[in-house]
C-alpha cells in the first residue's frame, strides 16, 4: 500500500482542536505523507461498528471483555475454516478431538460457556484497535441493539461534527448527506440480520417437526419390516430415518446462521476483509491526481 505506517488514536503534536476536531490542520509538514486524522479516525469508527455490530450478531458474551484486536494491515487472513486457523491455537482454542467432532455430530455441544470460548478464540480485528474508554463504554452498554446503537451515535457525531469544522472541504452537502444516508441504511439491513440472529424460529412449528422424527423413529422399522425382507428393510429404515433427522438438525443450523458452531459463518473472517477495503482508502486521491495538480499549479504560475 501506498502509505507507511499510521496512528489512528492520536491527534497529532498539535493536539485536538479546541471543539475536539481531528481536522488534517494539526497535521505537522513532516508528516504529509500520512493519512489525514480524520481518515484516521472515520476509519476506526467504521471499523468498530462493523466488529461490534458482527459480535452481537454471534451473541458475544456480555460477561466477556471485547474480543477485539488490533488490525494489522497486510495480516494473514484467518481462515475460513475456524478449525484449520492456526492463529486460534494463540488463544487457547484446539482442534477437534474425536469427542467434540461426537459432541457436534449429536449436537451437545452448544453450550454458553462453550460458545464464548469458541469465540474468544476468534476476535475481530478493528482499525486503530480499541481504546480502554471505548471499551468501558461499550462494557456498560447492555444489549446488542444498545452497543451497535451506541458506536453508530459516535460515528454520525463525529461526521457531523467534522462537516461543520471544515473537515470535507468544500464538498456540496448533497454529497456529504449520502454518508449519514448509507450509514442508515447499513444499520437497516443490520437489524434485519439480527432479528435473524435472535428471533427463532416458531416453537410450535419445531415441536411439530421433532414430533414427526420421533413417529419416524417408531413407525418406520414396523412399515419397512412388513412389507420388504430383513436385511433390506433394515438399510431402507435406517436411510429413511437419517434423512429426516438429517433434515431436521439442517434446519437446526440454517436457523442460526452466526453462532451454529462448528458451522457458523467466518464473521471475523468477512471484518477482515473489510478492514482492508477501508484501509485502502488511506492512499487518498488517485496516485497521478497530485502530479497532475502540481502541473496545472505551475503552468498557471508561468
Amino acid at each position: 500500500l501506498p502509505y507507511p505506517e499510521y496512528k489512528s488514536r492520536s491527534y497529532g503534536k498539535g493536539g485536538p482542536t479546541e471543539n475536539g476536531s481531528t481536522s488534517s490542520t494539526d497535521i505537522p509538514q513532516s508528516q504529509e505523507a500520512l493519512p489525514t486524522l480524520f481518515l484516521q479516525e472515520a476509519a476506526h469508527l467504521v471499523s468498530l461498528l462493523s466488529a461490534v455490530a458482527l459480535a452481537t450478531l454471534r451473541c458475544d458474551s456480555e460477561d466477556m471483555d471485547a474480543l477485539t484486536v488490533e488490525f494489522i494491515p497486510g495480516h494473514r487472513w484467518p481462515n475460513y475454516n475456524s478449525e484449520n486457523d492456526p492463529d486460534m491455537l494463540k488463544y487457547g482454542h484446539s482442534k477437534n478431538g474425536f469427542l467434540r467432532t461426537l459432541q457436534f455430530m449429536l449436537d451437545i455441544s452448544g453450550t454458553q460457556y462453550q460458545r464464548s470460548a469458541y469465540n474468544a478464540a476468534r476476535p475481530f480485528p478493528v482499525i486503530g484497535g480499541v481504546s480502554d474508554r471505548e471499551a468501558l463504554f461499550l462494557q456498560r452498554a447492555r444489549g446488542a441493539s444498545a452497543k451497535t446503537a451506541l458506536v453508530f451515535h459516535w460515528l454520525q457525531e463525529f461526521l457531523i461534527r467534522e462537516q461543520l469544522h471544515g473537515s470535507l472541504g468544500n464538498v456540496a452537502p448533497p454529497i456529504v448527506s449520502r454518508i449519514p444516508q448509507y450509514l442508515s441504511d447499513g444499520h437497516m439491513w443490520y437489524n434485519s440480520a439480527r432479528k435473524m440472529s435472535y428471533v427463532p424460529f416458531p416453537f410450535p412449528h419445531a415441536q411439530m417437526a421433532t414430533m414427526f422424527v420421533l413417529a419416524s423413529v417408531v413407525l418406520m422399522p414396523t412399515l419397512m419390516l412388513s412389507k420388504t425382507e430383513l436385511w433390506f428393510g433394515l438399510v431402507l429404515n435406517f436411510l429413511t430415518v437419517l434423512l429426516f433427522a438429517g433434515l431436521n438438525e439442517l434446519s437446526k443450523e440454517l436457523e442460526y446462521p452466526f453462532r451454529s458452531m462448528p458451522n457458523d459463518l467466518p464473521l471475523n473472517l468477512f471484518q477482515a476483509h473489510f478492514n482492508e477495503s477501508i484501509v485502502t482508502m488511506f492512499a487518498g486521491f488517485h496516485p497521478d491526481a497530485r502530479r497532475e495538480v502540481e502541473e496545472v499549479e505551475s503552468l498557471n504560475a508561468i
